[in-house]
């Protein structure tokens, strides 16, 4: 533990040498900027240059944060041990497993892994609200068979609205949640019993799950994502954020209701709430349940639209009140960041397509690009550099994370082809995340969806036309500097030549944008659902 400790706090001491860097860098050109001493810039060109720089200090700051997070959840930070031996046996837990129009034989899975927990003081609510009378049938008989109390009631208000109904009719001391594709681990109710009675601090305790289909490049990429954010989990019990998950979670009963309704993600806005009301979570670093990851390129992206308004809608719903608990010190400092940074996380990770929009404007106009002087081109070749070594810790610390965490079977070429689904599909994150951040994150009854079908196709047509226009700054910007090179009095470069260390920008969001149709038809073409009812995904 000692260790750990150690090589945590190296860590965060480079973590704070490289934030210093980036603080003198933007101070030293936005004062460039602003003074613009070689008269170089007009008014827009000035907002442009601020503007760019903004969205670069921006994204490095919260990807370096990113980064020294994973490289702590690496180090498994704030772990606490507990004794299964001490138990009281007294402490009774209520499970609740909502469902809606889902397979029959998904629930009976589960359901047989709760006949299976060491632990014995707990009964198991199957909440139903599916409008398929005869699913109903099948799953009440399921209940029945693995002594699982069925509840049904019709409702329209979404996953929050019927854990509602649920949890007053229970009489658990501690109330857990899992979603019913998730097969509970034999020992896991045991564990957050034990958790529970001997650390009286955790309001609740989210544990991490493991994935039983990954089959294919499109499971791996799914199952590494998620397993990225149990990581960056491990390092959140050190500065008490740790987040509900939505499954396999464990609440005091005090703690556990009201659940938020009308948000498309219900289980960050609770964990906020309990934030702010001074409550902490435990991450429990030991797979609680194995999952099943969505099987079609389709329904991935609707789970990650859905999730990623919701994260963002954050930002809209809890600024005002993060600013006036920090600055009561109801809250720490440190935990508001972590809290706005995680919201923020999905911004920041297509922020570059932002950046190449800023510099295609910049270049196309023939703006000067002015930032740090002295530095030269090297401050371009510093930035380049460091950006590099941020994003290969973060791949390393989650390689590495998922290879000890057994969440799946990671082969280490498995990594290319995680970066690649990422790439592709990173631009269809744009939407939701700024679909939170104005607000439009709220779930309608009657006319949201919870999971929808994405227009993807139409989407890529879009995401290709612009990649296309990228390609063609890309071959514009070399021949540029070629004819810059062997003509130099007969050529006119655009803008500054410092700008040509950020053709590579428009090269990157060339190819990406320029294939996303072709990826798209492979993969909607090569991944077909094995194991759920496409039928009954979208509601």
């Amino acid at each position: 533990m000692r260790r750990r400790l150690i090589w945590s706090r190296i860590n965060h001491i480079f973590g704070f040498i490289l934030y210093g860097f980036i603080a003198a860098y933007f101070v030293w050109s936005l004062i460039n900027i602003i003074g613009d001493f070689n008269n170089e810039l007009s008014v827009g060109g000035q907002i442009l240059n601020i503007l760019a720089l903004l969205v670069e200090v921006a994204s490095f700051f919260i990807a370096l944060y990113f980064a020294i997070q994973l490289i702590d959840g690496v180090l498994r930070v704030g772990e606490v041990p507990y004794d299964l031996k001490a138990l009281t046996g007294k402490t009774k837990i209520s499970v609740i497993v909502p469902i809606h129009n889902v397979q029959p034989t998904v629930l009976q899975e589960t359901l047989i892994g709760f006949t299976e927990q060491t632990y014995s003081n707990y009964d198991v609510w199957v909440a139903d609200d599916s409008p398929d009378e005869n699913l109903r049938e099948q799953c009440k008989q399921i209940s029945k068979k693995y002594n699982a109390i069925y509840y049904y009631e019709e409702n329209d208000r979404f996953k929050a609205h019927m854990l509602n109904l649920v949890i007053p009719k229970t009489n658990g001391d501690i109330i857990a949640f899992f979603d019913v594709d998730h097969i509970p681990k034999p020992d896991v109710l045991i564990k957050f019993v034990a958790i529970m009675e001997q650390y009286l601090e955790f309001t609740f305790i989210q544990a991490k799950f493991g994935f039983r289909n990954v089959t294919n490049f499109l499971h791996v990429w799914e199952a590494m994502s998620l397993t990225q954010q149990f990581c960056s989990e491990n390092a959140r019990r050190k500065i008490g954020t740790v987040l509900y998950s939505g499954s396999t979670a464990c609440f005091r009963r005090d703690y556990a209701y009201p659940i938020p309704e009308g948000k498309m993600t219900e289980d960050f806005d609770h964990s906020v709430n309990l934030i702010m009301e001074g409550k902490k979570g435990y991450f429990l670093d030991e797979i609680g349940s194995m999952s099943l990851v969505p099987e079609t390129m389709a329904h991935q992206i609707s789970q990650l639209f859905r999730w990623f308004t919701g994260q963002s809608g954050i930002m809209y719903d809890y600024t005002g009140k993060l600013i006036k608990h920090t600055l009561k010190r109801k809250l720490k400092f440190r935990q508001s960041l972590d809290i706005v940074l995680s919201s923020l996380l999905v911004v920041a990770a297509t922020s570059f397509y932002f950046l190449g929009i800023f510099y295609a404007i910049i270049y196309m106009l023939k703006i000067p690009l002015v930032r740090a002087y002295m530095l030269g081109q090297w401050w371009l070749v510093i930035i380049l550099s460091l950006t590099f070594i941020i994003y290969f810790a973060t791949i390393s610390a989650t390689t590495m994370y998922t290879m000890k965490s057994a969440t799946f079977p990671l082969k280490i070429w498995y990594v290319p082809f995680f970066l690649l689904f990422g790439s592709f599909t990173a631009p269809f994150f744009l939407i939701p995340a700024f679909k939170g951040l104005i607000g439009k994150h709220n779930m309608i009854p009657g006319k949201t969806q919870w999971n929808k079908k994405i227009p993807i196709y139409r989407y890529g047509v879009i995401f290709n036309v612009i990649g296309i226009f990228f390609l063609y700054l890309t071959v514009d910007s070399i021949l540029q500097q070629l004819c810059s090179t062997i003509l130099l009095d007969s050529c006119t470069l655009y803008g500054d030549p410092y700008m040509n260390f950020f053709f590579t920008l428009f090269a990157v969001i060339g190819l990406t944008l320029g294939f996303i149709l072709p990826f798209l038809a492979i993969s909607m073409k090569v991944f077909k659902p094995k194991i759920y009812d496409e039928e009954h995904i979208y509601h």
